[in-house]
């Protein structure tokens, strides 16, 4: 908010290129989950199923909807050193026009909705068919030592 006021009270408003739902391209181009640090966890399918937690990600279990937000929540952080999902807890995708995704009855919002085991949402791009086989593979090559937290934070 602070970047965009300072281009509008220096006459560089025009200068900002906005998406298709007029937000500010600089900052809304990338997803959520660019600059996760829990990116190697949503590579090999490893998930956490408890709030705090940093050794998974929020993604399989805990309904985190950073793979299909755009923000630079993770990018931006917040007081320089952190995020929703580096705290912990899952992006609730509030910075899409969509928000909020579900019905919020109690046990959707932080709940991963799925068919099957295959999350209904998918990041952008995924193929629902090439998913289920990527997913089979992930989990199975996944290294013992992404399930555990490397992160000092």
């Amino acid at each position: 908010v602070t970047q965009v006021l300072v281009a509008v009270a220096t006459g560089r408003a025009k200068d900002l290129a906005l998406d298709e739902v007029q937000r500010p391209s600089t900052f809304f181009a990338t997803f959520t989950q660019t600059g996760c640090t829990r990116n190697m966890h949503f590579a090999y399918k490893v998930s956490t199923t408890q709030f705090a937690q940093r050794n998974g990600c929020l993604f399989y279990d805990l309904g985190c909807r950073g793979p299909m937000t755009h923000s630079p929540c993770n990018r931006i952080l917040w007081n320089r050193q952190s995020s929703k999902t580096r705290a912990g807890m899952p992006c609730i995708g509030c910075t899409e026009p969509e928000f909020p995704h579900h019905d919020l009855k109690v046990g959707t919002v932080f709940k991963t909705q799925t068919v099957m085991g295959v999350p209904v949402d998918l990041p952008e791009g995924v193929d629902r068919k090439k998913y289920v086989v990527h997913a089979a593979k992930a989990k199975d090559s996944a290294p013992k030592w992404v399930e555990h937290d490397i992160f000092v934070v």
